[in-house]
């Protein structure tokens, strides 16, 4: 007897979220010996390999959609995109200490990258997996999985704050990665809140963070577009 399309979806969504959260269990909590002697860049970006595994399993193994790749708006603007605030945090030095921030590519680098591991799986195929639902469910369902996926279960105003980020960022990342089927881009605008918060750009003022991030975030919706307009330009019939 054949599954029904309903049970494939439901049982591939136990399957992603039970090998997401069981890494981030594993890598955060557990805390294996291996970690002791690793690279600290290395291990931020282990936080965060569950979804990107559970998401690659599902995919490729259960054959389930994943609607977004990694270069769907080209590989020069994919390179533009994440190549703006790596330029703009490394000049922002000069503001700050006299000369650029040097260390800036490689700690935006690192960010963008644990993003798109993430993305891979709550975007690329989470949110392929549940796009005939209305989006207020689609949405909600997102958040509640990312929520619980971050272990963090105690009762309170932050985690209430928290979880409503999360939803806000389901909504506002969501949009983005149906609008562009750009992981790259999910990844971008993903990376904005650990940008603002993550302690390896502690040297740089939140006002220019914020700055920055806003001109970050506008020009990638501009270079989205801008591939839209040049492909309808392309494709337009010739007057007779």
């Amino acid at each position: 007897m054949f599954m029904s399309n309903q049970s494939k979806k439901i049982g591939s969504i136990v399957v992603f979220f039970t090998i997401a959260i069981s890494l981030r269990y594993y890598i955060t909590v557990m805390k294996p010996s291996f970690l002791l002697n690793i690279n600290m860049y290395l291990e931020i970006l282990l936080w965060g390999i569950g979804p990107l595994v559970g998401g690659l399993v599902v995919v490729k193994l259960f054959k389930r959609p994943n609607h977004l790749k990694i270069l769907s708006l080209g590989i020069w603007k994919s390179l533009a995109i994440i190549g703006i605030p790596m330029l703009l945090f490394s000049l922002v030095g000069i503001i700050e200490t006299g000369t650029p921030y040097v260390n800036a590519p490689k700690f935006v680098g690192i960010l963008i990258l644990y993003a798109l591991l993430e993305e891979y799986g709550w975007r690329g195929y989470l949110q392929s997996e549940l796009s005939g639902l209305k989006k207020i469910y689609k949405y909600l369902i997102i958040t509640i999985l990312w929520f619980v996926w971050h272990l963090n279960f105690e009762i309170s105003m932050s985690n209430l704050l928290f979880f409503m980020l999360l939803f806000a960022g389901s909504y506002g990342i969501g949009y983005i990665a149906d609008k562009s089927k750009s992981l790259i881009m999910s990844a971008l605008f993903h990376s904005f809140s650990n940008i603002s918060q993550n302690e390896l750009l502690n040297g740089i003022h939140m006002n220019y963070k914020l700055i920055i991030i806003v001109i970050s975030a506008l020009s990638a919706i501009y270079i989205m577009r801008y591939k839209k307009i040049s492909t309808v330009h392309k494709i337009a019939p010739k007057a007779f």
